[in-house]
């Protein structure tokens, strides 16, 4: 897709939610680069969609059996590499604090905890040479996937504050009309409980602050669980201007 200025929110198949991660500040000068790395919802592709003026190399999606039998994304027909890689927080859900100010969050810490070794595996997917441009989507594009974008924003350098506002954008793009109908078509975990359809930038600020807290940062946290140095940087590269 060709603009006379980048898009952050994209208008390509019958997405909600499909956002570029370029623009974002680095450190000095330098910013991630725009169009090398897409986050978002499921969403049926056609051929006569604008997808491919993406580039894409890579999807990485994140849902389950159930939702992908039940939301099919032609996305394997377009793009060269389409890979599953399902985070299964419905199993968390159970073990969340019911009187919790912010149950999004406590979601968002459990992943961190419990799906260490599945992260690294989908932030190595993405650092693979060549998997970029790449697109990394779940159901609604906002928990799973905001983690995983979080974990590479904050990897690379992106500061909290910026990683944190890039992840509320979710609330502007999801509307009434989307939990419907991913509640009717797939039964989604990102958005099946009123309680867990906001994206309160808090919400990922708690993530975050674990990540600092417990592992020493995102970087340290992905090394941790098995992905190379270098791999990290080659992604770094590839992702900044």
């Amino acid at each position: 897709m060709t603009t006379s200025a980048p898009l952050r929110r994209l208008p390509v198949g019958a997405t909600y939610n499909l956002r570029d991660v370029g623009g974002y500040p680095i450190g000095g000068a330098a910013r991630t680069r725009w169009g090398r790395l897409f986050r978002s919802d499921a969403a049926r592709f056609t051929a006569d969609t604008d997808l491919a003026g993406l580039g894409l190399r890579t999807v990485i999606d994140l849902r389950d059996d159930v939702e992908v039998v039940a939301l099919p994304t032609g996305l394997d027909a377009v793009v060269p590499t389409v890979v599953r890689r399902p985070l299964d927080p419905r199993a968390l859900l159970g073990t969340l604090d019911d009187g919790s100010s912010d149950p999004l969050g406590e979601l968002y810490v459990a992943l961190i905890r419990e799906r260490g070794p599945r992260l690294a595996e989908i932030v190595s997917d993405l650092a693979a040479p060549g998997a970029l441009p790449a697109l990394v989507h779940c159901a609604a594009g906002k928990d799973r996937t905001g983690v995983v974008i979080a974990l590479v924003l904050s990897a690379i350098g992106v500061p909290d504050d910026v990683v944190a506002t890039d992840y509320a954008l979710t609330a502007e793009y999801l509307t009434a009309e989307f939990f419907a109908s991913v509640h009717a078509e797939s039964g989604a975990t990102d958005s099946a409980d009123e309680t867990l359809r906001g994206a309160r930038p808090e919400s990922v600020t708690a993530l975050l602050r674990v990540l600092a807290d417990e592992y020493d940062g995102a970087r340290a946290y992905l090394v941790g669980h098995g992905v190379p140095d270098e791999a990290i940087d080659r992604l770094h590269a590839a992702l900044t201007d």
